[in-house]
């Protein structure tokens, strides 16, 4: 009998552990898809990643901040194509960035394509070293919530947003690595949609067009084949 309860206790262990790390297993796993189940937008090597047109785009939000002088701002990137480059003084690899940009280096980035560097606030920078790194042209914004609201994890960190969605991002830390990286978020991003057949509102917009191409309307009877029509 006592030996009996041995081998039970023992079984019973067993199983306990055996449990407990599928449990482990389940949690990383969800831990590295994300909150919401999907997977991160930068790849395991720092490049970009287009997000899937199936679950769409995530939403970018809108920058407040300061200008170099001071003065108070708000840039939006709902419209076209921006590229979002969080930068610092103190960065050594950031200095490739300021320099090409400045170089024309946008010009070998996707055609449209407007450049916005992103500091953070006054407390963490200096603004006239800002102003002696950042080029003629191109637009500085200091706001430390724009790099929560990105969740950037440090510099040089890039976002390609294009109409208001992010369509790629990721960490760079030379001009041609980060030109790569845009031209592979653009391609998968042209590939996908083509893959999957347009985003869901163009292909609802393409069923609908076909449905009343072909006289089926909202409230046609085929539409409804377990009931008498609409609720």
């Amino acid at each position: 009998m006592t030996a009996l309860v041995a081998v039970e206790t023992l079984l019973l262990v067993v199983l306990t552990v055996l449990v407990a790390g599928l449990l482990r297993s389940h949690a990383e796993i969800m831990r590295r898809l994300g909150p919401d189940g999907d997977e991160p937008a930068a790849r395991a090597d720092g490049s970009m990643a287009a997000a899937a047109p199936e679950r769409g785009s995530a939403a970018a939000p809108d920058i407040a901040g300061s200008t170099l002088t001071g003065d108070s701002m708000k840039l939006s990137v709902g419209d076209g194509a921006t590229l979002l480059a969080f930068l610092s003084s103190g960065c050594t690899s950031c200095q490739g960035f300021w320099e090409a940009f400045g170089g024309g280096g946008a010009s070998e980035l996707p055609a449209g394509t407007r450049v916005v560097a992103v500091t953070k606030d006054g407390s963490h920078e200096s603004p006239s070293r800002l102003a002696e790194l950042a080029p003629s042209g191109l637009p500085v914004v200091l706001s430390s919530a724009a790099w929560e609201d990105y969740s950037v994890p440090g510099t040089p960190y890039f976002v390609y947003v294009v109409d208001g969605a992010i369509h790629g991002e990721g960490v760079a830390t030379q001009w041609p690595q980060l030109v790569s990286m845009l031209r592979d978020a653009v391609y998968d991003e042209q590939l996908a949609v083509r893959s999957y057949g347009g985003r869901g509102e163009e292909r609802a917009s393409r069923v609908d067009e076909t449905l009343a191409a072909a006289g089926i309307g909202p409230d046609h009877p085929s539409l409804y084949p377990d009931d008498d029509g609409p609720s």
